[in-house]
């Protein structure tokens, strides 16, 4: 789902515009954690057999640690359906992701599980997260055990009316 805005502008004509949509990608060990922290990773991470490549590459900015939630948030798009921004679930990126969730900008959650146990290091989400639903949108299952599972939002972000200066 994508989120729509009302932007009331200066001349005191409504527009919609629509936000881009927002995705984290995380490929994480079945405790949870970043699944870079364990040196077992590369065994499924030393390919593109699972797609992740294309995921980001279809994306049209990836955020980093350094992204401002503030500007992220308030950044409205013209462009409608085309634009996605990608965030990848890494250590460096576990408290700009809490900190997105806390605000609810992400819109979908690719999830991909890699069957270890990392039995140390730090887990990708976070205590004091807002609670929130989320409804499957697709899943698959590797023989080598990798299952990738994709969530999106189960109520969209509602429009919120902004007005220009």
């Amino acid at each position: 789902m994508h989120a729509i805005f009302l932007l009331y502008t200066a001349s005191g004509r409504n527009r919609m515009t629509a936000m881009a949509k927002v995705r984290l990608l995380a490929v994480l060990t079945m405790d949870g954690c970043p699944a870079e922290t364990t040196g077992l990773s590369g065994r499924w991470l030393g390919s593109d057999q699972y797609g992740i490549g294309a995921l980001k590459e279809a994306a049209t900015c990836v955020l980093t640690e350094d992204t401002s939630l503030t500007l992220l948030s308030n950044r409205m798009e013209n462009t409608g359906d085309s634009l996605n921004y990608l965030i990848e679930a890494t250590e460096k990126t576990a408290g700009i992701i809490n900190g997105m969730i806390r605000m609810r900008l992400v819109d979908e959650i690719i999830l991909y599980m890699v069957p270890v146990i990392a039995g140390n290091g730090s887990r990708l989400f976070q205590s004091s997260l807002p609670e929130s639903e989320w409804t499957c949108t697709g899943s698959r299952q590797w023989k080598d055990g990798m299952v990738r599972i994709a969530y999106g939002r189960k109520i969209p972000r509602q429009r919120v009316v902004t007005f220009g200066k």
